[in-house]
């Protein structure tokens, strides 16, 4: 059964169930939503994937098991597995429903909330992120810690050994103690070698899974930030996000274990002295001397580190814009300047990492020095405590190579310290990244008809502190309305349509459809119901099939290709090499504006979203495909919503009223006819109806 969840037929009725459930609980929920979550819940049983996906979708909800007997008023509407299928128990006297049947309800969560959700509130993501990764497989690490303990324990037997044959073989030459000593030494090292497979195998596994797991959340996270919140430059949010490698790093195998050998330095030490009693003064003395050049080269260390990051984090800006303006710099033969801009980086980066590999080796260099002290100081120290009759030849061989082993940990302190204080850096930037506004953990509060658009008290401005660049005191826009938005370049009309689908963040006001905040409802049922299409229409590598059904539940053929006749990209794709199939170049690179353009209002038709915001939408357009968007405009149902950026005339017969937008302000709100009756406007002129909005 578990594998039938994940049939076709099977996961539809379940992602229906689940949409039609959510909507008696008041939550909007998108189609492609629930089945994208319900494929998440692959290998899991049918009613582990319905709550599983629940928690998903609601973190703060519960979907809890209740039997039928114990069931009250309070748990219903609720969910029942009954022959086969998911249905929705409205009452608790439903028929078909045997008394040991078991329902499912929701709850508030409580304190059984997922880990990613206690990130966010901690104000702090991605280090309470980590926290809740590292809390959930703590049974993984005590084993891994319990390996290192005996590790560490078998790692003494080497030298009881060598003390054993010094003292006791070698004065009478007594073979059969030499050979029972050497078997239990071959056991140990046997044993030594299994706890360290296993302790690898261990750490390698949580490690991985430490890995997908967090690594997805970041992700998530990153594309969750909203645009108009993010770094300015690509290279700088994609800069940030890699610096999630240093935290990876640091919780690599191999500083764990380093990490988890630590405590038993002082245990050497402690070894020493029960062999060697004032022996153990030395490794004992040169500890803080070894930890204190670890601390020394901690900081300027950590200085180069942060400068090395921020600097190939520029380079990588310089080698995107580069690579992405490529046809721009070959025109004006502006090649040079960016090469001259990527030497200077690479002279500066390997100036910076020369000085970062040397402080590293000096302080490794003098670290190494103290560690050859100690070994002859042990000695020296030995020596006499054997002439007082204190110590044996084979003690003082023990004494040698447990402080050897000590004083090796303590070297490695200072490696640890260095990657600590870089994990530590990029765990601030991931901090500060990850706290900037998101569309994530969004919730519409109850379903919406119809779908009118209002916005009350609208400012916007690119950072917060700055002047607004457009303002909206009030504007209502009811289901089913045309209308044309027209103004100069860079008069606010592509921030207009932005924030209506919900793609721009208003530092004062609220942009509502049908009542509910765009900032705080559920962003798949947002997506689904507000269709956008920008200017400028980016395509990623893929098929174009693929970039057509781009975040929507795959069509079937009969659709997409009335689809394609509608905006007439049928012409387009029965002239390549292999239709919908053909492979597209990441960005659309080789295809024209006006075929990125149709392909973008393409997406729109097999979204069929009740509101439609285009910007420019024959900005690259000829003549017949121009009339083509006009006639599919135009038999769009009348309860669909359809808002458009022009500069051109004839587009604004479409329309029922007319916005002109002009230094970011809302100057007319009139009837289309009104402007039709009227020349257009020039600069300076005032439209009849001014000042209405």
């Amino acid at each position: 059964m578990t594998e039938a969840v994940f049939e076709p037929v099977r996961l539809r009725q379940i992602g229906e169930t689940l949409r039609a459930y959510a909507a008696r609980r008041g939550h909007l929920l998108a189609a492609s939503e629930v089945a994208h979550t319900l494929e998440r819940c692959l290998g899991v049983s049918p009613e582990e994937s319905v709550t599983t996906a629940w928690t998903i979708l609601f973190p703060h909800e519960a979907l809890g098991r209740v039997p039928l007997s114990l069931a009250g008023r309070e748990h219903f509407p609720a969910l029942c597995w009954r022959n086969g299928h998911l249905e929705i128990l409205a009452s608790p006297g439903e028929g078909g429903v045997a008394d040991g049947d078991m329902l499912y309800a929701p709850f508030p969560a409580g304190g059984a909330r997922a880990p990613v959700a206690e990130a966010e509130d901690e104000g702090r993501p991605a280090s309470a992120a980590i926290r809740a990764v590292l809390r959930e497989h703590w049974p993984l690490f005590a084993r891994i810690g319990a390996a290192t303990v005996f590790i560490n324990l078998l790692a003494v037997v080497s030298s009881i050994f060598a003390m054993q044959v010094y003292d006791r073989v070698v004065p009478n030459f007594s073979y059969p103690t030499l050979w029972a000593l050497a078997s239990g030494v071959l056991l140990a090292i046997l044993f030594d070698l299994a706890f360290k497979f296993v302790r690898l195998g261990l750490m390698e596994a949580t490690s991985k899974r430490i890995d997908e797991a967090l690594s997805q959340y970041f992700f998530e996270k990153m594309m969750a930030l909203k645009l108009d919140r993010r770094p300015a430059q690509a290279s700088m949010l994609i800069g940030q996000i890699r610096d999630y490698e240093s935290v990876k790093a640091f919780l690599t195998s191999s500083t764990l274990f380093a990490m988890a050998d630590m405590p038993f330095i002082l245990f050497f030490i402690a070894m020493v002295a029960v062999l060697g009693n004032y022996v153990a003064l030395v490794p004992l003395c040169l500890l803080p001397v070894c930890i204190g050049v670890g601390l020394a080269v901690r900081k300027p260390l950590a200085r180069l580190q942060n400068r090395q990051v921020e600097e190939n984090a520029l380079r990588q800006g310089v080698m995107i814009e580069a690579v992405s303006g490529a046809e721009s710099l070959k025109a004006t033969g502006a090649e040079w300047r960016f090469g001259a801009l990527w030497q200077r980086l690479t002279r500066d980066l390997a100036d910076n990492g020369e000085r970062m590999r040397k402080l590293s080796s000096q302080a490794q260099y003098i670290s190494g020095a103290f560690q050859q002290l100690a070994y002859v100081l042990v000695l020296v120290v030995g020596v006499f405590r054997i002439e007082a009759g204190e110590l044996t030849t084979g003690g003082l061989i023990a004494c040698s190579i447990l402080a050897q082993r000590a004083m090796g940990s303590t070297i490695q302190l200072t490696g640890i310290l260095v990657q600590w204080q870089h994990a530590r850096h990029a765990l601030h930037v991931l901090d500060r990244l990850l706290s900037r506004p998101g569309d994530d953990g969004q919730r519409a509060g109850s379903t919406v008809e119809p779908h009118d658009l209002v916005l009350e008290d609208v400012h916007y401005a690119y950072e917060e502190g700055q002047e607004s660049i457009l303002a909206v005191p009030s504007l209502r826009i009811p289901a089913g309305q045309r209308i044309a938005v027209l103004g100069r370049n860079g008069s606010g009309k592509s921030t207009l349509l932005r924030l209506m689908a919900g793609l721009g963040t208003p530092a004062q006001g609220v942009v509502r459809i049908g009542g509910l905040d765009l900032q705080v409802c559920r962003l798949g049922w947002l997506r689904q119901t507000v269709g956008f299409l920008p200017q400028e229409v980016r395509l990623f590598g893929g098929t174009l099939r693929e970039n057509l059904t781009l975040g929507l539940d795959q069509p079937s053929e009969e659709r997409l290709r009335e689809a394609l006749r509608a905006t007439g990209l049928d012409r387009f794709a029965a002239r390549l090499p292999q239709g919908l199939d053909t492979q597209i170049r990441e960005g659309g690179v080789g295809l024209s504006g006006g075929q990125k353009q149709l392909i973008g209002i393409t997406r729109l038709v097999l979204q069929q979203p009740k509101i439609w915001l285009l910007d420019e939408p024959s900005a690259s357009l000829d003549r017949e495909s121009e009339q083509l968007v006009q006639t599919l405009l135009k038999a769009l149902p009348p309860d669909v919503t359809v808002i458009f950026t022009t500069h051109r005339m004839g587009w604004v017969e479409l329309s029922q009223r007319t916005l002109v937008v002009d230094d970011g302000r809302i100057r007319a709100d009139v009837p289309t006819q009104q402007v039709r009756s009227q020349p257009p406007a020039q600069p300076g002129r005032r439209i009849a109806g001014e000042g209405q909005a």
